[in-house]
């Protein structure tokens, strides 16, 4: 499994792991879907930070990013 951590910004995740772009989207972050949103507020959001906005646990992104080949490397939010 490819490791992610919820403190890099979405840009860096994305830049890292391009495949993990529509793991994000489909989890509720589809402005995320834009590249000019990935450009700018991907380059200062964490996927943590935007879990919290959007309302997500950690625990449906470990089991969507796990779902999708994805370790995350923190134990909690």
């Amino acid at each position: 499994m490819k490791e992610i951590s919820l403190n890099d910004t979405v840009y860096d995740t994305v830049s890292k792991h391009p495949e993990v772009r529509e793991v994000i989207v489909g989890l509720g972050f589809s402005p995320l879907r834009d590249d000019k949103m990935l450009q700018t507020a991907g380059r200062m959001m964490t996927l943590g930070k935007a879990a919290k906005q959007f309302g997500i646990s950690y625990e449906t992104i470990v089991t969507t990013m796990q779902n999708n080949g994805f370790q995350v490397k923190e134990k909690h939010l």
